[in-house]
């Protein structure tokens, strides 16, 4: 018993440094580098493609297509100005995230699901 009085002050003083370690989301991809800017714009080139299906197989109005081109261009504008400097780890998340939201917008508006 006296051993575990011991070790209980020890234990909670390394319990709040552990919880510092991990850093976040990682977005390497199979090869381990860093999600790659052709990678990326093929990715934004297929959300274009969907949306151009969509309209064309009338799962989109006009207007929602037009929506999603803007943000698709809006990523894209947002990805040239990020990567002037380099792409930090958080630029290339916010990047991911608001792809991820495009495509997730894009497929439920042509599944019917509106918002």
């Amino acid at each position: 018993m006296r051993r575990y009085l011991i070790l209980a002050p020890v234990l909670l003083l390394a319990a709040p440094a552990s919880a510092q370690i991990w850093g976040g989301p990682s977005l390497k991809g199979p090869s381990g580098g860093a999600m790659s800017r052709d990678r990326s714009a093929a990715e934004t080139a297929k959300i274009r493609s969907d949306i151009r299906d969509g309209r064309s197989g009338g799962q989109l109005t006009r207007r929602e297509a037009k929506q999603l081109r803007r943000e698709a261009y809006q990523v894209d504008t947002l990805e040239e100005r990020f990567a002037a400097g380099g792409l930090s780890p958080s630029e290339e998340a916010e990047l991911f995230a608001r792809r991820e939201a495009l495509r997730n917008d894009v497929v439920a508006k042509r599944s019917g699901q509106r918002k």
